[in-house]
């Protein structure tokens, strides 16, 4: 059972702070498709059945009298870091039902983003090189390209590193999702 308990208290309003962009959208379109069905709410906990792509998930909500959320949990697999798409849909429900919903605002939020380890300076390089590499002015570089090049050299090193493969597939998925959304105000 995937359960978001944090030590910062979040408004139901503000779920988004701990979720992540594509998940965002895809909870979007889960609530515009009417997946999310709430089966019952006893004072603050909400529980709802969603409709997943293939299986049915069950998403229980707490949010205090302050606003607040106390919980959220999902029986779904989903294992990345913030809310799922099952409890986002369900989130929008509960704003829906409390007449404070806006998803054309809530779509250009900044939610979770991706953590990533930090280094001074990567294995091999000295701080002086590693210096220069960060006032390096990528944009000038590789407008002295023509577009067939760049696409050669970026698929080369696509074959040999998958993270630049990942974050550009991941970029495309968040982009797909976002125009499935995008005409339903």
């Amino acid at each position: 059972m995937k359960i978001e308990e944090g030590h910062m208290k979040i408004p139901v309003h503000r779920f988004y702070k701990n979720t992540r962009k594509l998940v965002l959208f895809r909870g979007i379109r889960y609530y515009k498709e009417n997946r999310a069905a709430l089966e019952k709410q006893v004072d603050n906990t909400y529980y709802f059945d969603v409709q997943g792509e293939k299986n049915l998930y069950h998403v229980v909500l707490n949010i205090a009298d302050d606003d607040t959320i106390v919980f959220a949990s999902c029986d779904c697999p989903y294992s990345e870091a913030g809310y799922c798409k099952h409890q986002v849909s369900a989130f929008l429900d509960v704003l829906k039902r409390q007449d404070r919903l806006d998803i054309q605002d809530l779509q250009n939020k900044e939610g979770l983003k991706e953590k990533h380890k930090s280094e001074i300076a990567p294995k091999g390089w000295s701080a002086e090189d590693f210096k220069k590499l960060q006032e390096f002015n990528v944009a000038d570089y590789l407008n002295s390209f023509r577009r067939e090049e760049l696409i050669f050299i970026m698929i080369n090193y696509m074959k040999q590193d998958m993270k630049l493969f990942m974050y550009l597939f991941h970029h495309y998925i968040v982009e797909l999702e976002r125009n499935k959304i995008k005409d339903w105000s």
